[in-house]
């Protein structure tokens, strides 16, 4: 286990034992099948971060109200309520992955963000539907594609090109000096970041933007 990681475990581990909690209530990650894309539904709020082997985490929430698993074309989903669940109810989930990610999309709201130092690679798509946020500023690619429809964000810093969508409403954000092909339909924006903001939290980072409705 990597350092960072045991540090994490062992603080939460430490903390259930002041607080009188049984050891069994202290998160314990889930090991799965190896993935290059990362699907999440209904919302939730998703950390991802490189490491050695594929898992995530489910640090608040239920496991009965929340599907996590990898399909046959090595998508990663995670799915808030699926079926019914309590009024209210989130997740957070940390996610590690172990090799290059080829995708990651978010729909119905929340936030998923990269963190660390993901190996420079040569694509990455993002998709962000119905709002939400997609901070994929840790992942160097060369060449990225990013899409919003009906409200979101999505934050990227493209090596060499940028390929933009939104529809319906949303913001699409970048640093860079990336070649940017850029495209809007009944709102929206495509536009280059403030400098200062580059390395700043998610939640620095300009204002969200809320799903709009699709023009008739």
């Amino acid at each position: 286990m990597p350092a960072r990681s045991f540090r994490f475990v062992a603080t939460l581990a430490a903390m259930a034992a002041i607080m009188g909690m049984d050891a069994s209530s202290v998160p314990e990650p889930m090991q799965l099948a190896p993935f290059s894309a990362i699907d999440v539904r209904n919302g939730g709020h998703v950390v991802v971060r490189p490491g050695s082997s594929p898992r995530v985490t489910l640090l608040e929430g239920s496991r009965d109200y929340v599907r996590m698993e990898v399909n046959e074309q090595g998508v990663l989903t995670i799915d808030r309520c699926p079926s019914k669940c309590p009024s209210g109810y989130r997740i957070e989930v940390e996610v590690t992955a172990p090799a290059a990610l080829t995708r990651v999309s978010l729909a119905n709201g929340g936030w998923v963000s990269t963190a660390g130092n993901f190996p420079r690679q040569q694509e990455l798509a993002a998709t962000v539907a119905h709002g939400g946020t997609v901070d994929v500023r840790s992942i160097a690619a060369d060449r990225v594609t990013a899409s919003v429809q009906q409200g979101g964000r999505i934050l990227t810093i493209p090596g060499a090109s940028l390929l933009a969508r939104v529809d319906n409403g949303g913001v699409i954000m970048y640093w860079g000096n990336a070649r940017v092909d850029s495209s809007t339909r009944y709102g929206g924006v495509v536009q280059k970041g403030d400098p200062s903001e580059r390395n700043l939290p998610l939640f620095e980072v300009g204002t969200p933007v809320m799903p709009s409705h699709r023009r008739r």
